[in-house]
């Protein structure tokens, strides 16, 4: 072949391949993928067309009408990557133009763009069948097969001058054409993976954009090592034009906004340490705004190489959460009558303190004397106003340290880290002096304390049951003594809210001596029978005075409520061992002998006697004296009424002898 007709050749095929990267052009810039709409597709299709169209355009001659060119690369490379309909409107062009060249070679070219658009798109089905292979070698494999199928086509040309021409294309057919078809395929299949990545990442962005903005109760902002915005969601957008009347856009630097220095240096901290690897956590009270809080979250942003290069910041506004977590915790230590702290908080503290640091650590315990007689004779809440009355007067003087724990019913403890004994007592002492000072229903208010101080490394313990060993001790001496006058002062004040009782006490004393002496009782068993009548009525300083003086009927409420004074006249008793002998007495006093009494409907000698004696006596009294709701009785209807009961409401006998001492006048 000349020189010349060899150049040309070369110039054709250089024009070819030039011409194919189009193909990598057309994919770029459209972007393309098979979810495109069908406009996209065809304007693609057509673009492929003219590119195929001006391939065959420089051609290499072998004869008149048979002449060669890249279109087998170009529909192969379209059918792989643009799909079926880009790659049959491609396919059109070239074919019409084929046709209308003519030639002997009209019908293998016309095949040769069929058949190589035919492989190309289905090649993801051919890709199938054969080994795992590596991008190149899959790209030269679809231009080989594409280019066999290409040249047995030309088996269509007359023969001999097909083997002509299967020998004059044999090299570029089966060794460039491949080589080309596979550097344009492995270049566009790069950019096809380059821009479905970019398509995910989009994805990925809108939808963590949608994510972090559709939140409207926290701020999502990233920041990059000099404080500068990498990005934020609307809300922290919304919240710095809130507060800060601010516009704040991606590349300005968020600490220029914060003018709070105390603020900023806080922030500044954190996102330092934050920038060091590692994640903060905080709850903060916002310095500009009282009582908001806020909680924070700073968390490193790394890059692909595992640097980091800024922080990501979390905040939300917790002042609910934080306020209703605050009150659980305040309730979990705290005492809900006194406000003072609990057992719990106690054994926790004490743990703490129990530190070289703190010594001389003190301990002081405090016992109240008399609760339960207060809540017995006043109601419980009086025993309330004392247990509040003596945490008031606590706080006052140790208010300094405010570790005062109620750990039980009327016990107090108080730790006083780095306290020697001797401020302790004279602390005490104040105490003491100001509760004397305080009365609840007439009573004083007294409490038993003890003390102990760790001043070294002793067994805490020890320390405790030296505390405790001297407030037993104090009250040992104490509590006789206020008992007795709490019971002096509850009979006081009975008789000041109802001076009749005071009266009817002496005349049921007089006649319960009596009685007494009758049944040759001695004089210890006469003094207990003059303190029961004295004391029997005691357990009505506890019922409503509108009920105890009613004028009326009492409702049936308001008669089981009288119906309590004995066990209360009881339990407020048998407090005290001085009276410990007599309660019973007091409790069984309204026992009937027939078993119809009460409180607890004993029968005949199952009463005390001298609950049996007191019962006649307080019955003749209240006959014979006037009453709110009736007029008294005449000496002789009481003792008809006494005699009419008897073996039902009274003993026989004790009423029989009543009776006989009246007769001798014994009685008035």
């Amino acid at each position: 072949m000349p020189y010349d007709s060899i150049l040309e050749i070369a110039l054709n095929l250089m024009q070819n391949l030039f011409l194919l990267f189009s193909t990598i052009f057309i994919y770029t810039t459209l972007r393309y993928s098979e979810n495109r709409n069908i406009w996209i597709k065809i304007i693609t299709g057509a673009a492929l067309g003219m590119f195929t169209y001006l391939l065959m355009r420089n051609p290499w001659q072998l004869e008149m009408g048979l002449f060669f060119d890249a279109r087998s690369v170009m529909m192969a490379i379209s059918g792989a990557f643009f799909g079926l309909i880009p790659t049959l409107i491609a396919a059109i062009v070239p074919i019409a133009y084929r046709i209308s060249v003519g030639g002997s070679g009209v019908y293998s070219g016309v095949l040769t763009i069929i058949v190589s658009g035919s492989i190309g798109l289905s090649w993801k089905h051919i890709r199938k069948l054969i080994p795992n292979l590596g991008v190149y070698t899959e790209y030269l494999t679809l231009g080989f097969i594409a280019h066999v199928g290409t040249m047995l086509c030309f088996l269509t040309i007359p023969w001999p001058l097909a083997f002509t021409v299967i020998k004059s294309t044999l090299i570029p057919y089966l060794v460039l054409f491949p080589l080309v078809t596979m550097f344009i395929s492995v270049v566009i299949h790069h950019q096809k993976e380059r821009l479905d990545q970019q398509g995910i990442i989009s994805i990925q962005q809108t939808l963590l954009q949608a994510s972090i903005d559709s939140t409207s109760t926290m701020e999502i902002f990233a920041i990059d090592k000099n404080y500068k915005y990498l990005s934020m969601n609307q809300f922290h957008r919304d919240q710095m034009l809130r507060f800060y009347d601010e516009h704040v856009n991606v590349g300005e630097n968020y600490l220029e906004y914060i003018h709070n220095d105390k603020m900023r240096n806080r922030i500044e901290e954190l996102v330092k340490t934050a920038l060091t690897g590692k994640v903060m956590k905080t709850i903060v009270e916002v310095e500009v705004t009282k009582d908001k809080y806020l909680e924070e979250h700073y968390t490193p942003i790394k890059d692909k190489n595992d640097q980091i290069i800024g922080v990501a910041i979390f905040s939300e506004d917790v002042t609910e959460r934080h306020t209703h977590e605050q009150s659980i915790l305040h309730l979990s230590y705290r005492d809900s009558l006194t406000n003072l702290y609990n057992r719990r908080y106690y054994q926790e503290e004490l743990a703490r303190l129990d530190n070289e640091k703190y010594y001389p650590l003190t301990i002081v315990f405090a016992d109240i004397n008399g609760l339960k007689i207060m809540n017995d004779a006043f109601g419980h809440d009086a025993g309330d106003e004392l247990l509040i009355t003596v945490s008031e007067e606590l706080l006052h003087v140790f208010h300094r340290d405010q570790r005062i724990s109620r750990i039980g019913g009327d016990e107090f403890a108080i730790l006083l880290p780095n306290t020697p004994k001797e401020k302790a007592q004279s602390l005490l002492d104040t105490v003491k002096i100001r509760l004397q000072k305080r009365l609840i229903n007439g009573m004083n208010v007294t409490v038993s304390y003890g003390i102990a101080t760790k001043i070294e490394n002793e067994d805490i313990n020890l320390i405790l049951k030296e505390a405790e060993d001297d407030m037993y001790a104090h009250k040992l001496f104490e509590v006789t003594s206020q008992r007795n006058e709490t019971i002096r002062t509850i009979l006081q004040t009975l008789y000041e809210k109802n001076p009749r009782e005071k009266e009817h006490s002496d005349r049921v004393s007089n006649i319960c001596l009596s009685i007494g002496e009758k049944l040759g009782m001695q004089s210890n068993e006469l003094n207990m029978l003059k303190a029961i009548s004295v004391l029997h009525d005691i357990g009505k300083i506890a019922i409503d005075d509108q009920i105890l003086n009613k004028p009326g009927k009492l409702n049936d409420n308001e008669w089981e409520s009288i119906k309590r004074h004995p066990e209360i006249g009881y339990r407020i008793l048998s407090s005290s061992p001085e009276y410990i002998s007599i309660a019973e007495d007091i409790l069984y006093h309204h026992e009937r002998y027939d078993g119809k009494g009460y409180p607890r409907g004993l029968k005949g000698e199952e009463i005390p006697i001298r609950a049996r004696i007191i019962t006649i006596a307080d019955s003749f009294d209240a006959m014979v004296s006037d009453r709110p709701y009736r007029k008294a009785l005449s000496n002789e209807k009481a003792l008809s009424e006494i005699k009419r009961c008897a073996g039902t409401q009274f003993d026989p006998k004790i009423a029989e002898l009543f009776i006989e001492l009246f007769k001798e006048e014994r009685i008035t």
